[in-house]
């Protein structure tokens, strides 16, 4: 085994330490620090659009790779939706910051649509489990009352009063890409030898 393999093994160990350790402190005491998630969606987001713009910019893409500008649209891109659910009471701050933090580790298209595909099935069941709960009449008669009152989008106090930490249905799906989906820091270091190499020629 290679160095950079037991860096890379070491760094999917990491991640997936510090899902589990933001899973568990929300799901106990319904906060995410920031100090969890904001040198992640900042230092690591900041890192991975000078890294398109001057490392992939400059060397050949690998089989597969989209254009080395996909990376920061699709990083500002996320980090404005994630910023707009916050804005609508969608989600806390802190699920905004931690989804930020995902979409700086893992900005792919691939990351996203399993996270979709696992947020739908987990949710459903959720809300199925919720519907069973409280009763499909009384979910109607709320919904009807939301919509006579033209409050159907949520309000922060709706968003404190009745938020559930719900950090581990997005941390679910990055545990299941960080290991048998993400290619890892292989990528990384071919474009950075590449650029390197560019550089002493």
């Amino acid at each position: 085994m290679t160095a950079l393999q037991i860096f890379d093994i070491g760094t999917r160990v990491v991640i997936t330490v510090w899902l589990v350790l933001i899973s568990m402190r929300d799901t106990r005491q319904g906060i995410i620090l920031n100090r969890m998630t904001g040198p992640i969606f900042l230092g690591v987001g900041v890192l991975q659009i000078l890294y398109a713009a001057i490392v992939l910019r400059t060397t050949p893409a690998l089989p597969g790779e989209p254009g080395w500008w996909v990376r920061p649209i699709f990083i500002l891109v996320g980090f404005a939706i994630c910023f707009g659910l916050w804005m609508l009471h969608f989600i806390g701050g802190g699920d905004a910051k931690f989804l930020m933090a995902l979409l700086a580790l893992f900005p792919h298209s691939e990351f996203v649509l399993l996270m979709a595909v696992v947020l739908f099935v987990v949710t459903s069941a959720l809300f199925a489990a919720e519907v069973w709960r409280a009763g499909l009449m009384n979910k109607l008669r709320a919904l009807r009352t939301r919509a006579l009152t033209g409050a159907l989008l949520p309000t922060e106090a709706d968003l404190t009063e009745h938020g559930k930490p719900l950090a581990w249905t997005y941390a679910l799906p990055a545990a299941i890409y960080v290991w048998p989906y993400w290619s890892g820091l292989e990528p990384y270091v071919t474009h950075f030898r590449q650029f390197l190499a560019a550089l002493g020629a």
